[in-house]
């Protein structure tokens, strides 16, 4: 009798019905995570309830999507269940879940809402093509996964890819992928971004997004024509950083109180400033935080747009269609804006309207690619910009740089030599607390992970506007001294991150060494 008990619970009807349970409970758990009607806290409570009335709920989402494609499309209810169905199956094919590193479910989607799978109508009856399809989703998953800012896929030889991923502004290779294997994902890649996969050698652009647990998260491809054959290169632009304070960046409480004083102002300019890959985006995207959208009127244009910001009128920009940076300002400044960004200060004519707007009752933000404060006072010369205008216009520069933090989970005391001991004893500074990398699993063994800023911040008081509107004005003096200013306000930043044990002595040199 017990044995025939032990055969009925593992019958192959009661094996079948719970394999089939497993994988109907794997669909509808990614359907709620990925729905913004269930707030976060109470979606691991809906997953416990997923697991006892997994077909009720299901019954539920095929009908309310049938219903509500039947009502767009025009078609009829039983031919919108066969089609919700359908896309149910092949949702629960391509679900991909944690695996042993504990990564997260993630779906690419193209600009029209289709996942990878579904570009590729025939993937789940191929093998190899469904294997392409999750290495290409692995990529993206595991760059998102280690924080990566941007993935480059590089054809080094006749024989093979590199996969490189940008980790706290460093490059890593992750791996080596065979040519024929890696050109047909960078394909699935132009596919999902809306790319001609047919041209190879004439450079395109594209994007995708990617469904995660989290939210959403954006990337912009790149395509080139090289020696090898096609090269890759996706930016990665992860939303929950446009939820960064200014202490998140690493902003100090006395900067931060002449900044928000700043743009409290109804009229003005405020500059942040950098070279690529310093961080400017990410600073702007705090300061912008600071507003009150509620009770002012923020128009963004950009360049494309980065960061979603729900309560602001944002504009990306089109060269090819002529919606120009310029163009676009003008036709802002008709739409009544108490605050307007833009994204970046490239030429005369963006340079000259952005200003102006600044001065007839607009404060306006805006990037610069430079080295310093004073280098940007320059650069606005070379365009052409008078100096009454630079001084009359100008409330703010801030310019900065990124310098990596040492891993929590590895740093240890550093080994210091005889002569850093005695600088550092001369000014009785706690060497304990004094840390280098290591190196671990967590961080790469790279011994950093994450990192924060350090800045410079010029406010043009009558003093600086004095300067420039001298008569024995000379701008390479002024850079000059501005420099130097730049770089031993920087370089005390970033000594006392390292005193602080937030950063290493090397990577404080290797930072402050390269000022410009």
């Amino acid at each position: 009798m017990q044995l025939l008990s032990v055969k009925l619970f593992f019958s192959p009807l009661r094996i079948v019905f719970l394999v089939f349970w497993f994988y109907l409970c794997m669909y509808l758990v990614q359907r709620f995570q990925f729905s913004p009607i269930i707030p976060k806290k109470l979606k691991a409570g809906m997953n416990i309830l997923i697991l006892v009335f997994g077909p009720l709920v299901l019954f539920v989402f095929i009908v309310a999507e049938a219903v509500q494609k039947a009502h767009q499309h025009g078609i009829s209810f039983f031919e919108a269940v066969k089609n919700a169905l359908g896309k149910a199956a092949q949702v629960v094919s391509s679900v991909h879940f944690a695996g042993a590193r504990g990564k997260d479910s993630i779906m690419l989607l193209d600009s029209s809402g289709k996942n990878l799978f579904e570009v590729y109508g025939n993937a789940k009856n191929n093998k190899d093509d469904k294997n392409i399809l999750e290495h290409t989703q692995g990529i993206i998953a595991n760059a998102v996964e280690g924080l990566a800012s941007d993935i480059l896929i590089d054809p080094v030889s006749s024989d093979k890819y590199v996969v490189r991923y940008r980790i706290d502004g460093t490059l890593r290779a992750v791996e080596e992928v065979p040519f024929q294997h890696c050109v047909a994902v960078v394909n699935s890649i132009k596919a999902i971004s809306g790319m001609d996969i047919a041209e190879k050698r004439r450079p395109q652009d594209g994007a995708f997004i990617a469904k995660t647990a989290a939210g959403n998260i954006s990337f912009r491809v790149a395509s080139a024509g090289v020696l090898h054959g096609e090269k890759l290169s996706i930016r990665i632009l992860n939303q929950a950083a446009a939820q960064i304070t200014l202490t998140d960046v690493g902003m100090d409480e006395k900067y931060q109180r002449l900044v928000k004083d700043i743009i409290t102002h109804q009229s003005g300019m405020v500059l942040v400033c950098g070279p690529t890959g310093s961080g400017k985006s990410t600073t702007m995207q705090a300061l912008l935080r600071e507003l009150d959208f509620y009770t002012r009127n923020v128009i963004t244009i950009e360049d494309p747009i980065e960061y979603v910001l729900p309560q602001a009128s944002q504009i990306e920009i089109n060269p090819k269609a002529d919606i120009t940076f310029a163009k676009t300002l003008r036709s802002v400044l008709r739409q009544d804006p108490d605050v307007i960004f833009v994204g970046e200060i490239r030429d005369t004519e963006t340079a000259m309207t952005a200003l102006g707007a600044s001065q007839t009752g607009h404060l306006v933000f805006s990037t610069l690619h430079s080295s310093s404060n004073a280098a940007t006072i320059v650069r606005l010369m070379d365009l052409g910009i008078k100096p009454l205008l630079i001084s009359s216009a100008i409330d703010l520069i801030v310019s900065q740089r990124l310098i990596r933090k040492l891993c929590d989970k590895c740093k240890t005391v550093a080994n210091l030599d005889e002569t850093q001991l005695g600088k550092f004893n001369d000014k009785n500074v706690d060497t304990d607390k004094i840390m280098q990398p290591v190196g671990c699993q967590s961080c790469g063994d790279t011994g950093y992970k994450g990192r924060t800023a350090i800045f410079d911040i010029m406010v043009l008081d009558d003093n600086v506007k004095a300067q420039i509107l001298s008569a024995d004005f000379s701008v390479s003096k002024f850079k000059n001294i501005g420099d130097e200013q730049y770089r031993t306000n920087l370089k005390k930043q970033a000594i006392k991150l390292v005193l602080a044990g937030v950063t290493g002595i090397e990577e404080m040199k290797r930072v402050t060494s390269n000022l410009g």
